[in-house]
């Protein structure tokens, strides 16, 4: 994850450290206060964003650490494009707007030095006014100075070492197509965008299980990528990578009431306590929901889903 030639590597880890806690904190919906305060790093307090500036840079660093975009108050109009328009439909990568000004000078400067070392930084995506979701880390793929807006590749799902592009990239798979290869990049990329923001809305926690470890999460679809799954958060959970293996191989499945069903081949062998704790959940309702009801799983896309799980568990 570390950038070739970041010397300020050690803070940024700081930096991804407190804010993991801060995610299982406040279940993936951190408020302003708490950003503002910033964390402690050799004795000295190091902001994490600026109230005042989307792009921020702290006093001792050499480049920028994160950029956010606010959710306006009631009644305040927007600023900048990516406040209304998220993605970059030609790459489906985030698009974030540089600020207005010089572009050689100030925060674009700081960001552009971000972008030459390859460092990590920190994106505050505002989920509602003065509360952000910090998805972490991500990476500058693309530093466009005529459409002043830089584009964010977030971790790949798969392999979180990777970017969505650089996944896409060391793929073993050779078609000649480019038509086709542009949408298989387009759907790593969305993926990727999508995993975030899942696991944003589950608090960073297994709805089986309520696993907290951010490392060993998924933002799983629900109708997957390949059979036109939508790139929403009712398409989604937050799953540990054992349950969304599982979930992938109809071992186990979720009907629309939430409840969980686990495959009868599953539930008839014995195998020492992982496999126990999968069969534990038949029956059960997933443990863990978004708090909010416009982000939880559809009903229909579960009830397709389940369909599919149930031929494959009857066999």
């Amino acid at each position: 994850m570390r950038g070739s030639g970041d010397p300020d590597w050690a803070i940024r880890a700081k930096a991804f450290e407190v804010l993991e806690y801060l995610a299982l904190e406040f279940n993936g919906r951190i408020p302003w206060d708490r950003i503002n305060a910033g964390f402690e790093f050799q004795g000295e307090n190091i902001k994490f964003a600026s109230q005042a500036l989307g792009i921020f840079k702290p006093r001792r660093m050499g480049a920028a650490l994160s950029v956010k975009t606010v959710v306006p108050r009631s009644g305040r109009s927007i600023w900048y494009q990516d406040q209304e328009k998220a993605f970059d439909f030609d790459s489906g990568l985030l698009a974030y707007d540089l600020a207005k000004g010089r572009l050689d000078s100030g925060a674009n400067a700081q960001l552009k030095r971000a972008y030459e070392i390859q460092a990590p930084i920190i994106y505050f995506r505002g989920v509602e006014p003065a509360v952000y979701d910090a998805v972490f880390p991500v990476r500058i793929k693309h530093f466009d100075t005529e459409k002043r807006k830089v584009l964010l590749a977030a971790p790949d799902v798969i392999h979180p070492n990777l970017s969505s592009v650089d996944a896409f990239a060391s793929s073993q798979i050779e078609v000649r197509e480019a038509s086709w290869i542009n949408a298989q990049s387009k759907r790593r990329n969305h993926q990727a965008w999508f995993s975030s923001v899942v696991k944003s809305a589950y608090g960073y926690r297994c709805a089986f299980s309520g696993l907290p470890l951010r490392n060993l999460l998924v933002g799983a679809h629900i109708i997957p990528d390949a059979e036109a799954g939508p790139v929403a958060v009712t398409n989604g959970i937050c799953m540990s990578t054992l349950h969304h293996s599982a979930f992938d191989s109809f071992l186990i499945g979720v009907d629309p009431e939430y409840r969980v069903h686990v495959a009868r081949n599953v539930l008839e062998e014995r195998d020492g306590p992982i496999l126990e704790s999968l069969k534990e959940l038949d029956g059960r309702k997933l443990l863990r929901l978004p708090a909010k009801e416009a982000e939880r799983p559809s009903q229909t896309y579960l009830k397709q889903r389940f369909k599919q799980f149930q031929k494959f568990a009857s066999t």
